[in-house]
């Protein structure tokens, strides 16, 4: 009897196992649903479209030369710009050779040749340089280098056309010996000059405009990204996060502990920041770049026009990570603020590809309100004037028009005004 039951008990544990043994092999459970990775927490909400790096690099400027010192400046507004620009970003240049910057007389060409200066107003380097001319040759050379601005002259006598790449202090200086541009090329972009307004050398490279030029007044209707849409957008797992207020200026905090969102300026000025172990190694600028518009394409994306531009008060060096920045433009015109208003540009910390910090203005541009007013500004010994007062005697080493931007109730009132930027960077206002 024992052995009987024996034998029952040893076939029902035969048959359990066996079942269980079914089980493990064909329903194994899907670890995917239970182990959550940060790609699985991070569902961000696409706000705006996303962006090409080539398409952040446009020159800030076109310095035309005539001869006999005659000059005019095209800026991205102006309809001269895109014209001469589309030609020569599709030109090829190659056989780069280092040059001796002191071995051309700058001035002279300057006066006398006619030619074109693409001006960045920024170092930008040189492999990003390429994917916005993409004609220029990638060599080892200038891998490591970076532009600032490209100077293409004809030579009067000669007709022969040179193209120098310099950097912003001019110790970096090439040349390209094979450019596909003849002396009728340069000759037919600068031709356009003769249609613009004249501008007039005034010093360190700054052209000032002996006539007025007519930029409107304008109002725009706005909305806003929330905080709750960008806490979405940064953190892995909003569900983590908790909510604090600044008593002080009635700020919005975010944390997880780890990371810090900040949204204040009534909801329009958003601070992010998420702390980086440092590593050993060396700094890509290129590279720095890249992440930095991967991360904003990844993280809200693009509320409008945009253009890589320094940083105010930026050297590069230091323990602080790289900044890098981004200034925005309405209708090919950049938007600036003053005091307390922050608007206008996107800047974040990199090292080595990882992003730092954050910071951006919320604010997205919508229509027209009413009609736009008609302005001229001010221009000739006028403006010298306000520039020598706005510069307080430092170095000024740009001059361009912009739209100095206020907040007005449920509109953001642009205001044209001439801007300068310092050698610092730093942006003030001539008027």
């Amino acid at each position: 009897m024992i052995d009987k039951v024996k034998s029952v008990a040893l076939a029902l544990l035969v048959a359990l196992s066996l079942v269980q043994s079914y089980f493990l092999a064909y329903s194994m459970p899907n670890l995917e649903t239970q182990v959550k990775t940060e790609q699985d927490y991070v569902k961000t909400e696409e706000l705006g479209p996303k962006e090409k790096v080539e398409n952040l690099l446009f020159p800030e400027s076109l310095v035309i030369h005539m001869g006999q010192d005659k000059h005019t400046v095209f800026y991205p507004h102006d309809t001269f710009y895109g014209m001469v620009l589309d030609k020569l970003s599709s030109r090829e240049f190659k056989s780069f050779q280092r040059a001796e910057g002191s071995a051309i007389d700058w001035e002279q060409v300057r006066r006398q040749d006619e030619g074109i200066e693409i001006r960045f107003g920024r170092d930008i380097p040189f492999p990003m340089l390429q994917r916005a001319f993409k004609g220029i040759d990638g060599e080892a050379l200038l891998s490591a280098g970076a532009v600032d601005r490209i100077w293409i002259f004809a030579r009067p006598d000669s007709g022969e056309v040179r193209s120098f790449f310099l950097n912003a202090d001019g110790t970096e200086v090439y040349e390209a010996a094979q450019v596909d541009l003849t002396a009728q090329d340069v000759e037919q972009s600068v031709g356009f000059g003769q249609y613009w307004k004249p501008f007039s050398y005034w010093a360190n490279g700054v052209y000032v405009p002996d006539q007025s030029l007519a930029l409107s007044r304008v109002e725009v209707s706005f909305t806003k990204y929330t905080a709750d849409q960008m806490q979405r957008n940064l953190f892995i797992d909003p569900t983590t996060t908790k909510m604090m207020e600044d008593s002080q200026d009635g700020a919005q905090i975010y944390t997880d502990n780890i990371r810090g969102l900040k949204v204040e300026q009534g909801g329009g000025w958003l601070s992010y920041k998420d702390p980086v172990a440092r590593t050993e190694g060396r700094d890509d600028p290129a590279e720095n770049i890249t992440s930095a518009v991967q991360f904003v394409n990844q993280h809200g994306g693009w509320n409008g026009k945009f253009r890589l531009t320094q940083v105010p008060g930026s050297t590069g060096t230091g323990d602080a990570d790289p900044s890098i920045r981004f200034q925005q433009y309405y209708g090919d015109v950049p938007l600036l603020s003053k005091g307390e208003f922050r608007f206008g540009y996107m800047q974040l910390a990199v090292r080595q590809g990882v992003v730092s910090s954050y910071e951006r203005s919320l604010f997205v541009l919508g229509d027209k309100v009413g009609t736009a007013q008609p302005n001229n500004l001010i221009s000739g010994d006028q403006l010298l004037v306000k520039i020598r007062e706005a510069a307080g005697g430092q170095q000024v080493e740009s001059l361009f028009p912009a739209y100095r931007t206020t907040l007005a109730q449920d509109k953001l009132v642009l205001e044209p005004v001439w801007a300068i930027r310092m050698s610092s960077g730093e942006v003030r206002f001539a008027d």
